[in-house]
C-alpha cells in the first residue's frame, strides 16, 4: 500500500498539467507520505531481524553483507536504467537532460549524493534508499544499548533516538526522521518483549509527537497508525497483499522510470478527459509487470542467498 501510494502520486504528479481535477490532485498528494509508512515498517523489521538472531556486535560484518546482498543488486539494476533512460531521451527525443559523469555514478554506488551538493540522484526515490542505508549503519551499533537488557541503555537509545531531529535539520540524511523510525523500532522491542507494554505506549506517542513538532500531523497520525495496523494484522495474510509485498521494493525502485515515462509519452496523444484515467492504469499495469519481472529475475535470487548468511 505504501509504495503504490507513492507510485500514483508520481504518476500524476510527474508530468506537469496532465491531470487538472482537483479533487484527484488532492487525494493523489497524499501518496507521497508513503514514504513515512517505510520509514516505520523498516523500523520495525531491521531491530526484528536483530533481536531474533541473537545479534551482537561481532556480527556486524554479516549483517552489512546481508543488507548489501538483499538491497544493492535491485538498486544497482534501477540505477542502470535510469542511467539507460537518460541517454535514450537524450538520444531520441532530444531532451535536455543533465550530463551523467563518472563521478556522478560512483557516488551512486556508496550513496553518498548527499554530500556532495552539485550532484543530484538519477531516479527521484534513490534519496530514500541513502536514508535507509544511513539507518542500517546506526541501527546495527545502537541496537546493542537495548539487546544487553538494561534500562539505561533503552532510556540512552530513546533519547538519542528522539533527539537527532532537533540537532540535525539537513533532510537528506537519516536524524531528521529518527522519531519515525523509532515508532516502529518501539514496536519490534515491544513484541519481542524486551519492553512492556507502557514502556510501548509512552515511546510511541512520544516519537509521534516529535514526528508531529518536526513534521505536521499528517506523518505523526500515519506513523501511529502503521504501528497499530503492524499490531493487529501481523499474522493476518492475503494473497493479493502478498503479492504487492513480494514487489513492492522493485515497484518503488523502477515505477518513476518505466510507468511515469509511459504517462508522460502518452500524455502528448491522449490529452481527453475520459483518456486520462486510462493512461494512468497502463502507466501502473506496467509497472507492476516489470515490478514482477524484476523481482523474480533480480531481487528474489538475492533475497534467498541474503538468508543463507547465517550469524
Amino acid at each position: 500500500m505504501a509504495a503504490l501510494s507513492v507510485c500514483l502520486f508520481h504518476f500524476i504528479y510527474s508530468t506537469v498539467n496532465y491531470v487538472t481535477d482537483q479533487t484527484v490532485l488532492n487525494l493523489a498528494y497524499y501518496g507521497q507520505f508513503g514514504v513515512a509508512l517505510f520509514f516505520v515498517i523498516s523500523g520495525v523489521v531491521i531491530p526484528l531481524s536483530l533481536l531474533r538472531s541473537n545479534y551482537t556486535f561481532y556480527n556486524w560484518p554479516k549483517f552489512f553483507i546481508k543488507r548489501i546482498v538483499r538491497i544493492e543488486p535491485p538498486y544497482l539494476f534501477a540505477l542502470v536504467l535510469s542511467i539507460a533512460l537518460v541517454l535514450l531521451r537524450k538520444q531520441f527525443l532530444q531532451q535536455t537532460v543533465t550530463e551523467i559523469s563518472f563521478t556522478q555514478i560512483a557516488l551512486h554506488l556508496g550513496y553518498l549524493i548527499p554530500f556532495f551538493k552539485e550532484y543530484t540522484w538519477l531516479n527521484e526515490v534513490f534519496w530514500t534508499l541513502a536514508i535507509e542505508f544511513q539507518y542500517y549503519l546506526i541501527i546495527s551499533i545502537l541496537i546493542l544499548l537495548v539487546i544487553r537488557g538494561k534500562f539505561i541503555g533503552r532510556l540512552l537509545f530513546y533519547l538519542i533516538m528522539l533527539g537527532m531531529p532537533f540537532y540535525f535539520t539537513d533532510t537528506n540524511f537519516f536524524p531528521p526522521y529518527s522519531a519515525l523510525f523509532l515508532a516502529g523500532i518501539c514496536w519490534s522491542f515491544y513484541y519481542e518483549k524486551k519492553i512492556g507494554t507502557i514502556e510501548f505506549i509512552i515511546v510511541l506517542i512520544t516519537a509521534c509527537v516529535v514526528v508531529y513538532f518536526k513534521y505536521g500531523h499528517t506523518e505523526a497520525i500515519l506513523g501511529f497508525f502503521t504501528v497499530i495496523a503492524v499490531q493487529t494484522f501481523n499474522t493476518w495474510s492475503n494473497k493479493m497483499l502478498d503479492f504487492f509485498g513480494n514487489i513492492s521494493y522493485s515497484l518503488y525502485l523502477i515505477h518513476p522510470l518505466v510507468g511515469a515515462s509511459i504517462i508522460n509519452i502518452l500524455s502528448h496523444t491522449f490529452f481527453l478527459s475520459w483518456q486520462k484515467p486510462i493512461v494512468i492504469c497502463i502507466g501502473l499495469g506496467v509497472t507492476i509487470l516489470s515490478s514482477y519481472i524484476m523481482y523474480r529475475f533480480v531481487e528474489k535470487p538475492t533475497q534467498l542467498l541474503s538468508k543463507r548468511i547465517m550469524y
